[in-house]
């Protein structure tokens, strides 16, 4: 189906292998085909093939990573789930439903993933910063805890059911290894130039991270940002100015 081919689900570090089996089912209800989990995790173990049913197909193709990293390098937009709670959000933010449409229609172009986290705890600080987008499941404060599987059939269901509308623009997003090397690169730079604090540079990247990531970078963005760095690079090293007509364009 249209915008649902490039859509994987990610889950990290799943505690109860029934919840696996029942997010491969709920996937397979919704026209989601691509499961990926992360940490030590049988997909085929016994309960989890009996919560899947008529979806162990999935649980047989599902990929595993040892890390977050590892599992959205290929990724052009990742989408984290979060309660909130506890939590100061800076990332953009969608509720699920307007979360369905967006993914719908990105996925028609580029690779999208969402993500959920371990049961009791949610992804962590630093995998959400690794998050273009952030979606939150409202419900009632009086007893707001979803179990992984329902999170994930209420996800898919908003994705399904919202046919989209055509992109604004038919970008082509790099995608998150290119934006890891980038952000490797801006952080050495921002050390070498004194920007960051060596105690604690993740303090800063974090929120960089989170600023670029609201940009949707395309690979061309992200050579022009990589070019800046190596200048800045050389203007620490060299201590002179560098005549334009020498400056080698992305």
């Amino acid at each position: 189906m249209e915008g649902l081919a490039d859509i994987s689900i990610l889950l990290v570090a799943p505690k109860n292998s029934g919840n696996v089996g029942a997010t491969a089912r709920a996937m397979k209800n919704m026209g989601l085909r691509h499961l990926k989990l992360v940490g030590p995790c049988d997909p085929l173990a016994p309960e989890s093939v009996a919560f899947a049913v008529g979806a162990v197909d999935l649980l047989q193709q599902a990929r595993i990573f040892d890390t977050f990293e590892e599992a959205v390098a290929d990724q052009q937009l990742v989408f984290g789930t979060t309660s909130k709670r506890g939590r100061k959000v800076r990332t953009r933010l969608f509720d699920v439903h307007s979360a369905g449409a967006r993914i719908r229609t990105l996925g028609k172009n580029q690779r999208v993933c969402v993500a959920f986290g371990p049961e009791r705890s949610g992804l962590n600080e630093a995998q959400l910063a690794r998050c273009q987008y952030l979606i939150n499941i409202p419900t009632a404060p009086s007893f707001p805890t979803l179990n992984l599987a329902q999170s994930v059939l209420i996800v898919a269901y908003e994705i399904f059911s919202c046919a989209g509308t055509d992109p604004d623009e038919h970008l082509d997003l790099a995608d998150q290894s290119s934006l890891d090397q980038m952000f490797e690169q801006v952080e050495a730079t921002l050390l070498k130039i004194g920007f960051l604090s060596t105690a604690n540079p993740g303090h800063i990247m974090r929120s960089i991270r989170r600023f670029l990531g609201r940009a949707d970078l395309t690979p061309r963005d992200v050579r022009i940002v990589r070019g800046i760095m190596r200048q800045m690079d050389w203007f620490a090293r060299e201590g002179r100015h560098l005549d334009p007509s020498q400056v080698r364009k992305p």
